[in-house]
């Protein structure tokens, strides 16, 4: 856990009545949750990467969800900024149905997350055959850290990242930390709102309560969410992203599979369009001719062949780019984090 702000789970909730229940057992309006949560969180212009819970029954039923891969397009995000959150129950759900549906979502490009486990009634087998990037623990799980420490080792061996949701207190963060947990989720960092937290409580870091593994930490672990553009967009719009995020460091530019095909600077794009005739030569010129080749580690690198690439690159260069399935962009990592 570095501190930083990976990702914004929207979720759709009525004023008043049991949706999650009538979700549960109509496969049709749980879809149509998950469409209508996904068009708020895009009014609200948040770059982050979003989640969005979605029921295994509901995947199974319908094969899948287009009706979100389509709102996903129209919206102008990319589906592997998106991770499905898949959630119990699982017992009564076809498991060929399951993963079929999962393996037409993964070609969308959509990411896949285990919600639930620990409390819910996934079988270890099904969660191995799902190969989620993600696996969420019940927070629950926090009074037996040596179920979560044996998480970590399963996740490690799959590709996965491990989360504990519901974290509530710092004692339970102090003790994700310990165990292993990469990620955390709970009312203790932001609580549930309709806009996006504005400030997000971070903990007093523990550093020394997560052993370093000897090949070096992965680079998993200091990654950002990157901003991504798709590679025609203009450098009027890019320049737009920047001025009104300037947390944002840069942004990459990738084709429709995903794939980086360049790497904008924020501080070299904004000196190039405020000088003398920028804007009128640049605006509405693709971005790509102000940016730089991207550079790429895989998403199971570790932080120091991020530091090798950075040694032999130009030292102004800032940050690098991580890969994830299919060589999509996933996040970037800041050269003085992985320091």
């Amino acid at each position: 856990m570095t501190g930083g702000v990976a990702a914004l789970e929207i979720l759709a909730r009525p004023e008043s009545g049991d949706v999650l229940a009538e979700a549960r057992r109509d496969p049709e309006l749980d879809g149509l949750l998950a469409v209508s949560a996904l068009r708020a969180a895009v009014r609200r212009e948040t770059l982050l990467p979003l989640h969005v819970n979605v029921f295994a029954g509901t995947l199974a039923d319908l094969g899948g969800l287009q009706p979100l891969h389509d709102a996903v397009r129209e919206a102008g995000r990319l589906p592997w900024e998106v991770t499905l959150d898949v959630c119990p129950p699982y017992t009564h759900v076809p498991r060929r149905a399951l993963l079929d549906a999962v393996g037409v979502l993964r070609g969308q490009g959509f990411r896949i997350a285990a919600d639930g486990v620990g409390d819910g009634d996934a079988p270890l087998r099904l969660l191995a055959d799902l190969a989620p990037e993600l696996v969420k623990l019940d927070a629950s799980l926090l009074a037996r850290p040596a179920a979560v420490r044996a998480m970590r080792v399963l996740c490690d061996g799959s590709g996965a990242l491990l989360a504990v949701e519901g974290v509530e207190t710092e004692a339970q963060c102090a003790v994700a930390r310990s165990a292993g947990a990469q990620l955390a989720q709970g009312e203790l960092f932001a609580p549930p709102a309709r806009l996006p937290a504005a400030d997000v409580y971070v903990p007093p870091g523990s550093p020394g309560l997560v052993p370093t593994p000897r090949p070096g930490p992965p680079v998993r672990q200091f990654v950002r969410p990157a901003a991504l553009l798709p590679a025609t967009a203009s450098a009027g719009r890019v320049r737009a992203l920047l001025t009104g995020s300037p947390d944002v460091s840069g942004v990459l530019l990738v084709d429709r599979d995903g794939i980086p095909v360049r790497s904008v600077h924020r501080s070299r794009f904004l000196l190039s369009m405020s000088g003398r005739y920028g804007h009128a030569l640049y605006a509405d010129r693709p971005a790509a001719k102000l940016g730089d080749p991207p550079r790429t580690v895989g998403v199971d690198a570790t932080a120091w062949e991020v530091l090798d690439v950075v040694a032999v690159g130009d030292p102004s260069r800032t940050s690098d780019d991580v890969r994830g399935r299919g060589g999509r962009a996933r996040a970037v990592c800041g050269r003085r984090t992985a320091l």
